[in-house]
């Protein structure tokens, strides 16, 4: 499948597009889980298994921060932690830094390195991939002290986490994952649907991000595809 078609389109004709979805705005995690449970299942057995992979708790813990007993309980409806305080806040920031550090490793990048085990980044390292000083990324790592917005924003490029992994609480960390799932799966769909009707091009539009899970998408759109063409 090419790059047009893995972004949310309109089959050609149709100016409908999926909302891009973001925790400002349409974060009603209760709402994303009912979807994405209809949609899960109206799918074929092998387009659900590649589901599956995509809401592994493992997987969305990497990249929400969120443990991954407490990722199996949300997504099975547990009330999501809203306690958004002052004192909240500044707890899930730090706990998200550390978790930062502790699961994205520093890999050697040379051969004559190659072989030493990946290993958290020092906070010198840290320093300079963010482009905050040294003096600042020590004493938050190691006593959680605030800093600027914009600091948390670099730490966060630094390490390749979403925008805003630090400051989400549950219900928004986890709303930012389901949300383009559900868009792109909607978008899914409406392509199976072309295709069985015959059409063959889409219009491409922008979309919500899901490029670590592009494949998983392809996948999932090839099984849908290919139980329509069995069941025609």
């Amino acid at each position: 499948m090419n790059d047009a078609a893995r972004e949310p389109a309109a089959v050609k004709g149709d100016e409908s597009g999926a909302a891009v979805t973001t925790p400002a705005e349409g974060d009603d995690l209760s709402g994303l889980l009912s979807e994405l449970q209809e949609m899960a299942q109206g799918l074929p057995p092998a387009a659900q298994d590649k589901l599956k992979l995509l809401l592994d708790p493992e997987r969305i813990s990497y990249t929400t921060g969120i443990e991954p007993e407490r990722v199996t309980a949300l997504l099975g409806g547990a009330a999501p932690d809203r306690d958004d305080s002052k004192e909240a806040a500044h707890a899930r920031l730090l706990q998200r830094l550390l978790f930062l550090r502790k699961t994205r490793l520093k890999t050697p990048m040379t051969r004559r390195l190659s072989g030493r085990t990946p290993r958290p980044y020092t906070y010198g390292e840290i320093a300079r991939g963010s482009k905050v000083s040294k003096q600042t990324v020590f004493y938050v790592f190691t006593e959680g002290r605030l800093t600027s917005p914009e600091n948390i924003a670099a730490i966060e490029r630094h390490f390749g986490a979403l925008p805003g992994f630090c400051s989400y609480n549950e219900r928004e960390a986890l709303a930012a994952i389901l949300g383009p799932i559900v868009s792109n799966l909607k978008f899914l769909n409406k392509v199976a649907e072309a295709y069985e009707h015959g059409v063959t091009k889409v219009a491409a539009r922008s979309t919500d991000d899901l490029s670590q899970a592009a494949d998983a998408m392809d996948e999932i759109l090839t099984a849908v595809i290919t139980a329509r063409r069995k069941r025609s």
